[in-house]
């Protein structure tokens, strides 16, 4: 019964990730609270993934979906830091639009890493799951380091 259940409420959560994204979106203030709003998105997707990798969770039928998400998300990236849409109320750095080819790079190394990602969570392999979402979090870091403030004390 519990894998039914898993499996129901992952179809759920795959049905309404495009409206509760959309309904988010539309709530949201300002583009700085969008980008919070789909970065939250994919950490919470990256920690269901690390746990699996790490063995505190078993893969299940919503495995493949955080790993689908990742990749769907990965693609709005981009898109979410228009010029002039830093400030000191946002932890976006002034970097992103004086280095924006630089910037562009880095999320589409994101977008390039995510597709691997979302395969090896199709599997339910650990090794796999783990190998790949290094590889992401390489991308992570490579954009984050050089673009993102520190979070304010």
């Amino acid at each position: 019964m519990r894998v039914r259940q898993l499996i129901v409420g992952a179809a759920a959560a795959v049905a309404l990730t495009g409206a509760a994204t959309g309904a988010a979106l539309a709530d949201a203030h300002t583009v700085s609270d969008q980008r919070v709003l789909i970065m939250k998105g994919i950490a919470g997707h990256m920690k269901a993934l690390g746990a699996v990798a790490k063995g505190e969770a078993a893969a299940n039928a919503g495995t493949a979906v955080h790993g689908q998400a990742i990749q769907e998300l990965a693609l709005s990236v981009r898109f979410l830091w228009p010029e002039g849409s830093g400030g000191a109320d946002t932890r976006a750095k002034d970097e992103i639009w004086q280095q924006w080819d630089k910037f562009m790079a880095a999320s589409d190394a994101f977008k390039n890493a995510a597709p691997q990602l979302a395969a090896a969570a199709k599997t339910g392999d650990r090794g796999q799951i783990g190998a790949a979402l290094g590889a992401v979090g390489k991308t992570c870091g490579g954009c984050h380091k050089p673009f993102r403030k520190p979070k304010p004390n």
